[in-house]
Parts: C-alpha cells; sequence; structure tokens
C-alpha cells in the first residue's frame, strides 16, 4: 500500500464535549469549508444571508436542549462520558424509551413547524440504529464494526450535526451506476495503510453546508454481484471541511424584507447540494464498508430504516399539525366558518389524528432489535412514507382554497409603512384583528403554501424516502401480514363449506 502524506486532522478525538449550545453549533460551522452558490464560494455560512437564517433555526434548537427546564425531555446520561448527551442518541430498550424519544423530537420539530427534514435528530437516530447492529458491518471485516460503534460514540458525546447522501448521479438512467460515464459517481480511488481516497459526486446532501459531518452510505438496491461495483460499494464518514471536498448549492429561495415577509423561506431553507469530492482523504477509522458487495448487503438488514421513519413520521405529524394550525387561523381571521369550510378543516384534522396513531402503534408494537434494543414496528411508518406525499399536497391545496384572494394580495412590511399604510391598514384588516396581524398570518400562509419555499417542500415530501412507486411496489412485495391474510380468507371459505354440508347435506 502506498503512505499517506495527507496530514489533514479527520481521525476520532477523544473530546467528550456533552450537548452544545446555538453559539457552540454555529462556532463550529466557522471551519472554512468550501460551500458553493451562484458561482461564488462562500467564506462564512454562518453569516451569509442565504445560509444564516437557517443556521440560527438549528442553534435554537441546540439552545433548546441546553435549557435546564428541558434537561430530562431532551437529555439523558451517556454511558460513556457521563455527560448529558441528545436523547435523538439514545438507544431505545423498550416502547417507553421509543415514546421518550419521540417526545423529544417532537419538541424540535414543533419549534421548527416541521419545515426541516434533516435537523440533527434525523442522522442521530439512524447512525444510533447502525451503532446498535454494528455486527452487520463486521461482515467486511471486525474493524469496520467497530469503527461504526466508535463513530457513534464520538458524535453522540460531541453532539455533532450530520447529514447523509445516498444518491449517485445519473448522467444516463439506462446504465447501472457504475457503469456512469465521466468517473462522476463517487468511488474509491486508492488506498494507504493509513485510509482510502475517493472522488466523484454524491447528491442532494440536504443540510450539507450546515452540517459538521457527512455520512456516506451505498444504496444496496444499486450493487449486483459483480467485481465492477467494488469501488463504489464504500460506506464512511468524514467533516465537511476536508481537504478535496466541495459543497454545490442550489439556488437559495427568494426572501425580501426577512422573517416578516418570508418566514419560512428566510429561516428554514436548510439547503441542499451535491457533494463532490477530488482525492479526498478518509482515514481507516472512519471507514464502515470497504469495497464489499457482500457488506453493502448486510447493512441492509440495520433497523436504521424504521428509526429513521419514526423521527421523520414525527416529523410530518408537527408539519402537519402546524399546517392545521395555519388552516384554522385563516378561518378565523374573517369570521369564515362556513360548512365547507369546516369540511375542508376536517380533512386536516383526520390527517394529524392518522399520523399520530401511525406513530404510536409503532412504538407500542415495537418489536425485538438487536442485542438488547427494540425497534419501530415498521408497517404503520411504511404507511405514512406512502401516504404523508399525498396528505402535504391536499393541506397546501386546503390552504390556498382557505386563503384564496386575501394570500394573493397580502401586503408587505414595507407597504404598511409606506404612504399608502393608512389605505392598506383599512382593507388588510381582519374582523377582530389589526392588519399588521393578519399580515402576518396571510404571508405565512403564502409562505407555507405557494411560495418557492413552499414547491420545494411539495418535491421534498414526494421523493424524500426514495422513488415512491419503487416503494409502493416493495410494500407490496414484501408485506408480512399478506401471507395471513390470505390463509385467513381460505380458512373462512373451508369453514364455511364444512357447515354447509353438515347442514345442508351439501
Amino acid at each position: 500500500m502506498e503512505q499517506n502524506t495527507n496530514n489533514n486532522p479527520t481521525t476520532l478525538s477523544g473530546i467528550q464535549n456533552g450537548v452544545r449550545n446555538g453559539a457552540e453549533y454555529i462556532a463550529s460551522l466557522q471551519d472554512g469549508r468550501s460551500v458553493w452558490i451562484d458561482g461564488e464560494r462562500i467564506d462564512d455560512v454562518t453569516t451569509d444571508p442565504r445560509f444564516c437564517g437557517a443556521v440560527q433555526s438549528i442553534a435554537d434548537l441546540y439552545d433548546i436542549q441546553c435549557n435546564p427546564a428541558n434537561e430530562e425531555k431532551m437529555t439523558f446520561i451517556s454511558p460513556t462520558s457521563g455527560k448529558r448527551v441528545g436523547r435523538s442518541f439514545m438507544l431505545p430498550r423498550n416502547a417507553d424509551d421509543l415514546r421518550l424519544r419521540r417526545e423529544m423530537m417532537k419538541t424540535w420539530m414543533d419549534a421548527v413547524g416541521g419545515m426541516m427534514g434533516r435537523t440533527p435528530d434525523f442522522l442521530n437516530v439512524m447512525v444510533s440504529a447502525h451503532a446498535s447492529a454494528y455486527e452487520l458491518f463486521s461482515v467486511g471485516g471486525e474493524q469496520f464494526g467497530e469503527n461504526i460503534l466508535n463513530y457513534y460514540e464520538y458524535i453522540r458525546d460531541n453532539d455533532l450535526a450530520l447529514t447523509h447522501s445516498l444518491v449517485s448521479p445519473d448522467i444516463d438512467k439506462r446504465l447501472p451506476m457504475y457503469e456512469q460515464p465521466g468517473d462522476m459517481v463517487m468511488r474509491v480511488v486508492r488506498e494507504t495503510d493509513e485510509g482510502i481516497y475517493v472522488s466523484g459526486a454524491r447528491s442532494v446532501a440536504t443540510l450539507g453546508p450546515l452540517a459538521n459531518e457527512v455520512l456516506i452510505m451505498p444504496a444496496a438496491a444499486k450493487f449486483p454481484l459483480v467485481e465492477d461495483a467494488e469501488d463504489f460499494a464504500v460506506g464512511f464518514a468524514c467533516p465537511l471541511d476536508i481537504p478535496g471536498l466541495k459543497m454545490i448549492c442550489r439556488p437559495s429561495f427568494p426572501t425580501k424584507g426577512g422573517f416578516a415577509n418570508d418566514p419560512l423561506s428566510s429561516r428554514m431553507d436548510e439547503m441542499d447540494a451535491v457533494l463532490w469530492f477530488e482525492e479526498a482523504f478518509i482515514p481507516w477509522e472512519r471507514v464502515f464498508i470497504y469495497r464489499d458487495i457482500k457488506a453493502v448487503q448486510s447493512v441492509i438488514k440495520s433497523p436504521s430504516g424504521p428509526h429513521g421513519s419514526h423521527q421523520s413520521g414525527t416529523r410530518s405529524l408537527a408539519k402537519m399539525e402546524f399546517l392545521l394550525g395555519i388552516a384554522y387561523n385563516l378561518v378565523e381571521i374573517n369570521h369564515s366558518r362556513f360548512p365547507n369550510v369546516m369540511v375542508q378543516l376536517s380533512e386536516l384534522v383526520a390527517f394529524v389524528e392518522t399520523l399520530r396513531a401511525l406513530i404510536r402503534v409503532s412504538e407500542v408494537d415495537c418489536i425485538k432489535g438487536p442485542g438488547d434494543t427494540v425497534v419501530p414496528y415498521e408497517q404503520p411508518l411504511n404507511v405514512i412514507r406512502a401516504q404523508y406525499p399525498a396528505m402535504h399536497a391536499r393541506a397546501l391545496e386546503i390552504l390556498q382554497f382557505l386563503g384564496a384572494g386575501n394570500v394573493v394580495v397580502a401586503p408587505s412590511v414595507e407597504d404598511l409603512n409606506s404612504e399608502n399604510g393608512t389605505e392598506i391598514k383599512r382593507y388588510c384588516a381582519g374582523a377582530d384583528i389589526p392588519a399588521e396581524r393578519k399580515m402576518q398570518m396571510l404571508r405565512l400562509a403564502w409562505d407555507a403554501s405557494c411560495s418557492s419555499f413552499a414547491g420545494r417542500q411539495n418535491l421534498y415530501e414526494k421523493f424524500f424516502s426514495g422513488d415512491p412507486w419503487r416503494n409502493a411496489q416493495m410494500r407490496g412485495e414484501r408485506y408480512p401480514g399478506a401471507r395471513e391474510a390470505q390463509d385467513r380468507v381460505w380458512a373462512f371459505l373451508d369453514r364455511n363449506a364444512e357447515w354447509d354440508e353438515k347442514i345442508n347435506g351439501k
């Protein structure tokens, strides 16, 4: 093997800081990372207006967990450091642990209205699940199982914010991932005694510019058992400031006047990016899968999927409750409680209570997981994954119906403070509230249902869990209750045929 000459400090340190506050999170992003947007490299994502609103929203979450009043709800004692760490890192041992973890996640989700899909708890939950099943990683070598377990303890005890990227760029959809032209797909290019070097792209790294590290894992469905795919069968984690890694971001959402005019776009744009690796060095202790397709297929058995769905289902509930709250407020500000309006609100109520019930069933009916852990029952969570995109699209449609022309002509702060302010305050007033207060709600309804931000949210919900058509196919093929339901039908026919023969002699 070659000898590594890269002195980048990417190894796991022994520091164990426990939970971080918002200021510590913000400071952790000021590391010289290579972030590109609108054709320019950003010096500091924490101060750039295209990023700083979302940075502050994440920082607010860290402050919530550090509030002494929230200590028991948001944190637990690390078994290695003895310090307080985020409850989303907890390895649940029973249904009550799942409930406690969900209550912690719901607190964060309520703070952002469910509008951020990659708050740190999402990857915290998934890496914790991987660690609980570390033996699955050992298929490729015992050290890789140890690596994922050590990495979990490292991010838990230092409260790091992670993103991930599972998607490779598709240049030609007729070709498998490992045959895409132009060396575009991320792959291993060489190895040394100290680690590996990777080059190529990974896509849709949501929260990438605002995270501390990225988890790169291969999607098992993309890996047939052929040698040509081995260079792409790699899983690892790395800080986002390492040499040889840049993030190329989509344009940010247009905002004017900050929070008052664009309450969601200005604060909740968690950003999506393509990660571009060019001879980026990853030390061995951060490698979890290495050129081993059987290991990829083993790791797919990790319970990270159901645990991740537990978090995303909780986010979906918080988001639907937030949209429900906007809808009721739109009705209230104009006293429009007409029968047709109430019918539309009842749809949103049904969505909220359906989501709540499915999440609770997944906890109560949890199953045994690796070691002494439990895993949420996956089928109710799969229903959320399948049905929530349609629920979300319908909720936005209802907001548009309820807001109608009021939302279309909602004035800006600048309008209210202009020479036309007196007239605007008259025509924009609500039945029982002043124009300024009504304007706040109308601007929020616009940003939630009609803006560029709302369009991205709708697209995100459709594809958050991957290709919805393929996911539906797999749910139909793999539903574990299908055979029992089939057998029950045959048993019904046989039992009643016997009864008919006894009574009627037929």
